[in-house]
């Protein structure tokens, strides 16, 4: 079978799959729950995850739409609420999607358990450890962006 790090490599590389997995799993869940779509769904973490707001180029960056499909999702996420088209506060020149209070507050009550569960999970380990979790997390995150990319 290989060496105890070979196995332990896989391991952890299909226990990241199975993460990653669920955690589709939680977001589909959540799609169904508001009557989204998947995408919309990733809009929205990526609206939350920049900030509360975008550029619809940006936007379609980040999702790795079209700009007309970025245009129809963004429309689809205007009419039930969760995002509005504002000037931005940086610039305003500049036109942005901005996530709405309303899709935080859904969106934090939905996903703000899991949250706090997974903050149980590490409370056991040291900062230490945490901080090594943490690094490799981010590595992780950064291999899979650049992934496929050219």
């Amino acid at each position: 079978m290989g060496t105890n790090a070979d196995t332990s490599t896989r391991d952890i590389v299909e226990l990241l799959q199975q993460l990653g997995a669920h955690m589709h799993a939680v977001g589909s869940r959540f799609a169904a729950r508001e009557s989204l779509h998947a995408t919309d769904v990733q809009a929205l973490s990526a609206l939350a995850m920049a900030g509360g707001h975008l550029g619809a180029g940006e936007l379609a960056r980040a999702l790795e739409l079209s700009s007309g499909a970025t245009t129809r999702l963004i429309d689809r996420l205007e009419r039930v609420g969760h995002v509005a088209r504002s000037t931005d506060p940086v610039d305003r020149r500049r036109r942005v999607v901005a996530i709405t209070t309303s899709a935080q507050t859904t969106a934090g009550e939905y996903f703000g358990s899991l949250a706090t569960t997974i903050e149980g999970v590490l409370e056991p380990y040291a900062p230490t450890e945490r901080e090594v979790l943490r690094r490799f997390l981010g590595e992780v995150v950064e291999a899979m962006e650049s992934h496929g990319r050219p």
